[in-house]
């Protein structure tokens, strides 16, 4: 028999998630039998499929040794090659912020599991004292694979679901820095209605989901403008989509029908987030510096 004490980082865990999670090895329809045939207690009483964990609960697990150390070992083979070289911005108990490069997605896809972001992510928190907890950090938000800048983990199911329900509230501040195509100035709001298309986002004129950003123009140069967004919902490839609807798409965001640049795709990074006391803050990457100097923005006048 294996006892375990359920801490932080699996607060307000359902049991059937939190024991797929401590023993990948065991597959799905093992982690229900198990749960179904009493081998999964909680404070002295049968686990049911519904019964979620608190910080404090005894849980007794009815597996040899043997078996469980066999179940439970997979995630050391799992962040085997998986490198952990990440720029942190901000670090507490429940949350680690990063800056994440232009060019790695940040939920893993197939094939790109070990260079996606999330799973160095989750290696560097494994590393770090996250052995012993069922909880795997996870992303409570995404950015595209070309966009830059602040992705907030949640290194517990209770921040997880603290930072989604923010999110969904629309209280997470989000905002993001872009260079786009057209000189430009003022500031405004675009609220329209958007549908999916395959790969891509369109402005949808009846319908859609709605979509909202906020945006302020910082300076212009060269044929080019410098804009402050921030995003109001969270709707995929919104910024993108809104910037093209009003006549400026970031500059080489050829797919919503930028001039082509060759070797060059657009440039957008999120520049900050911030909620509940927390206020992380990405430099603006190179690659985009670069751009700006080579444009002639002043930036550090501007930002």
């Amino acid at each position: 028999m294996i006892e375990l004490t359920i801490g932080p980082s699996d607060d307000g865990k359902p049991v059937h998630k939190w024991l797929r999670l401590l023993l990948p090895g065991l597959p799905l329809s093992g982690v229900y039998k198990s749960i179904r045939t009493g081998r999964v207690k909680v404070n002295g009483k049968r686990a049911k499929q519904d019964t979620r964990l608190h910080e404090g609960d005894v849980v007794h697990l009815y597996f040899s040794d043997d078996d469980y150390a066999s179940l439970h070992a997979h995630p050391v083979k799992k962040y085997h090659g998986v490198s952990r070289d990440i720029e942190v911005l901000y670090e507490d108990d429940e949350i680690v912020a990063v800056n994440k490069p232009a060019g790695v997605l940040t939920h893993p896809a197939e094939g790109e599991y070990k260079t996606s972001l999330a799973a160095q992510v989750e290696a560097y928190v494994y590393d770090r004292g996250a052995k012993q907890g069922a909880f795997r950090a996870a992303p409570v938000h995404r950015l595209d694979r070309n966009t830059s800048g602040v992705v907030i983990f949640a290194k517990t199911a209770r921040a997880a679901k603290a930072w989604a329900d923010a999110i969904q509230r629309g209280e997470v501040l989000k905002e993001y820095l872009a260079i786009v195509e057209g000189a430009w100035a003022g500031q405004g709001h675009v609220e329209v209605g958007v549908r999916r298309e395959g790969h891509t986002t369109r402005i949808a004129r009846e319908g859609g989901k709605p979509s909202e950003t906020a945006y302020e123009v910082i300076a212009s140069s060269r044929g080019t403008s410098l804009v402050r967004l921030r995003l109001l919902t969270g709707r995929t490839h919104q910024i993108r989509v809104h910037m093209a609807h009003l006549g400026h798409p970031l500059l080489a965001d050829r797919k919503y029908g930028a001039r082509p640049i060759q070797g060059e795709t657009f440039y957008l990074h999120a520049h900050r987030v911030a909620w509940n006391g927390v206020d992380v803050i990405a430099p603006i990457p190179k690659r985009m510096m670069e751009k700006l100097q080579t444009l002639g923005y002043r930036v550090s006048e501007l930002i």
